[in-house]
């Protein structure tokens, strides 16, 4: 591509992007200021605080929330094979979904790990009960998840939160910011009407239970042979 073309579309995205910030009334926001959020959130290996970000560019509030509402409306462009997602007041970019399969050929991955049926049913009781202990949830369920609390643990789904001021001051867990981008929302605020849960989870539910009743009939043939 000639020196010129590249500076056409230099010119190009330079001109969009201040056609965002005129329709969005933030004419007076610096590219400067913009690029180094934007650089921060990009280098960070992980989700970064909005407290974070605030301390290190001594922003404030309501200039470092305009130039969030920038990036975010930046990035939903077509043109753009990333996003910018917030989850409990931290940022991060992502791929965007319609790009799954060729990322998962770019990184060879042929099996994507589902949660059970056991592990759904209670990660679902925490997230609309927490924080809530073992015995809480062993009540609501009525069998054990020791194994499913280690399993949500491990993926990073739920985690201690403290003790119960009560006999034998059990744990307590919450979930997590793991959690929220599981669901891919912002916020616990955002979870859905407790009803819709199931449907939410329906095809997870249902892919698991077939799983396990195929494991069930093989089991059975290899006793009856």
């Amino acid at each position: 591509m000639s020196e010129d073309n590249i500076s056409y579309l230099s010119n190009k995205r330079r001109e969009k992007d201040q056609q965002i910030l005129d329709n969005l009334g933030f004419e007076d926001l610096k590219p400067k200021d913009i690029a180094l959020v934007e650089a921060l959130i990009f280098s960070s290996k992980k989700k970064l605080p909005h407290q974070v970000i605030k301390e290190i560019t001594s922003f404030s509030d309501e200039k470092l929330e305009r130039i969030i509402i920038y990036l975010d409306k930046k990035y939903q462009s077509l043109e753009f094979g990333i996003q910018l997602k917030e989850y409990n007041n931290s940022y991060l970019f992502q791929t965007k979904k319609g790009f799954a399969a060729e990322i998962e050929q770019l990184f060879d991955i042929t099996k994507v790990s589902s949660l059970s049926t056991a592990s759904m049913e209670t990660l679902a009781i925490i997230a609309y009960r927490q924080p809530v202990t073992r015995s809480e949830i062993e009540e609501i369920r009525g069998v054990s998840v020791e194994r499913t609390l280690s399993t949500l643990s491990k993926y990073e789904l739920i985690e201690e939160v403290g003790r119960k001021e009560t006999i034998g001051n059990p744990i307590i867990y919450g979930t997590t910011d793991q959690f929220l981008e599981y669901l891919d929302i912002e916020d616990l605020n955002d979870l859905p009407e407790i009803e819709r849960v199931e449907k939410l989870f329906a095809e997870e539910i249902e892919e698991a239970a077939k799983k396990a009743a195929a494991e069930d009939k093989k089991e059975d043939e290899e006793e009856i042979e």
